[in-house]
């Protein structure tokens, strides 16, 4: 099924929510006029009432009937509408009829007591009469009196505002409805450019932005929101981009040391020594190259999103002690001197005991790795405001002010100059990263010029004293 353009949509909605509108307006008008003007109309009947009673107590019984016949016929000629008067007494003999009631032979009967005044409407030929029926006491008598109006121009003016409503409504709604279709077409005008230069945008050429209106409303938004997230797509493309480029140039060196050693002792006959020492580095090299694909997959992993860590109770102090015992023996190599503090031993958190051992052992690997010779690395845990906090600290050669925002990022390597077998991949910390955001901790680093580092991670999670406790979810 085809779904209508969104300015068809809006220009729909907005038409008929219109057409309501217009409809209730124009009902309201109607009504309201016709509810005004026979208001006006029973308010002049009502007041006529009043000017007759008046009349007659001050004519009543004082005149003989036929000078009483002459004073009405003067008292209504000289009332608005005056003419349809008619009044009978409680004989049923008529006091007074005028000409015109007469003409419309308007039948006047007799009202019961406390019944009060009664409005009803009459046609007569091409005339619509409003009409109050009341009785009136004068001087101890009854009299029937019935009062009549000619409605007829009033009909005529609610009908012509009938039809002015009917057919304006209409016009209005059609004016509308174009109006609607221009302004909605214009109004996503700044959409339709948005969406054309997000559809052109190509892998080539991210690092192009779609135009941002200066309007302050959600348009402006859309675009903010669209760029920012094609600059993230560029950041996530750059760093796939660079991390495919070094994960090669990684892997080519390995394996050109190991082709080029095994086309050197194929080359020419040699002894059983020389055969050792060229499958030696054969060797040394199928270590490292594993040791790279491991770590690539273990970021791809990360990337990917796809793979949680499975976390359990874990003691993090047994964790750190793991990870230290397979650090003494780079160290012993190295002469550095190493030491760990564990203040309090029973702490726990969720979290998965083999990746833990590889972040912190990451970070007592690079603290042992540059420390020179004689240096010494001292690492402490404790409970820090309920949180778990583990701090290294070496004497070694530090890292300049302008590598520590870059020292997380895969295949980073601040100082040039050391050797392949020194410095390692680059991708260490980065994996320390991961696994630390994984555990919803932060790694602090504060490091100097030949005065050594300190990195801290800090659990974010609140640290218990018991495994019961963790898994109570205390």
């Amino acid at each position: 099924m085809m779904r209508l353009a969104i300015r068809v949509r809006l220009t729909a909605w907005y038409l008929a929510v219109l057409c309501f509108c217009l409809a209730i307006l124009g009902a309201v008008i109607f009504l309201a006029a016709r509810a005004s003007i026979a208001n006006i109309i029973d308010s002049d009947l009502r007041a006529r009432l009043v000017a007759t009673r008046t009349f007659m107590e001050q004519q009543i019984p004082g005149d003989p009937p036929s000078d009483l016949q002459d004073e009405f016929q003067e008292f209504s000629a000289n009332q608005p509408g005056g003419a349809l008067l008619q009044i009978k007494d409680e004989s049923g003999a008529w006091i007074f009829q005028s000409l015109s009631m007469q003409k419309y032979a308007i039948p006047l009967a007799p009202r019961g007591a406390g019944e009060g005044a009664q409005f009803a409407d009459a046609l007569r030929g091409d005339r619509s009469l409003r009409i109050v029926t009341d009785k009136i006491g004068v001087r101890g008598k009854t009299y029937a009196v019935q009062i009549a109006t000619d409605t007829t121009n009033f009909i005529l003016v609610l009908q012509r505002l009938k039809w002015l409503l009917l057919i304006s409504t209409p016009l209005a709604i059609g004016l509308a409805l174009a109006g609607g279709y221009w302004l909605s077409s214009r109004a996503l005008v700044p959409v339709r450019r948005v969406t054309e230069t997000a559809r052109s945008i190509g892998g080539d050429e991210l690092s192009r932005r779609v135009e941002v209106p200066q309007t302050g409303d959600e348009l402006q938004f859309l675009a903010q929101t669209l760029n920012a997230m094609l600059a993230r797509i560029e950041s996530s493309f750059r760093r796939m981009t660079q991390f495919t480029a070094d994960a090669s140039h990684e892997l080519r060196t390995p394996v050109a040391i190991m082709r080029t050693t095994a086309e050197l002792a194929l080359r020419q006959k040699r002894d059983d020594e020389m055969y050792r020492r060229a499958l030696q580095e054969v060797l040394e090299e199928a270590e490292r190259t594993s040791s790279l694909i491991d770590d690539l997959l273990t970021l791809a992993r990360a990337d990917s999103a796809t793979e949680q860590l499975a976390l359990s109770p874990t003691n993090v102090a047994e964790v750190i002690e793991m990870a230290f015992a397979k650090t003494k023996f780079l160290a012993a190599e190295k002469a550095v001197a190493v030491e760990l503090q564990i203040v309090h031993r029973d702490i726990w958190i969720e979290g998965n005991q083999e990746a833990l051992v590889r972040l912190f052992l990451v970070l007592f690997d690079n603290a042992v790795k540059y420390t020179p010779t004689g240096g010494k690395v001292a690492a402490a845990f404790d409970m820090v405001k309920g949180r778990s906090v583990f701090r290294i600290q070496d004497s070694g050669i530090g890292i300049e002010p302008e590598d520590l925002p870059h020292i997380f990022e895969r295949f980073y390597r601040g100082d040039k100059t050391r050797t392949r077998k020194q410095d390692g991949f680059g991708l260490g910390l980065a994996i320390a990263k991961w696994i630390a955001d994984a555990h919803a901790a932060e790694i602090h680093v504060e490091s100097a010029p030949g005065q050594g580092s300190v990195f801290t991670v800090e659990f974010l999670r609140k640290s218990v004293m018991s495994v019961e406790q963790v898994e109570a979810g205390v």
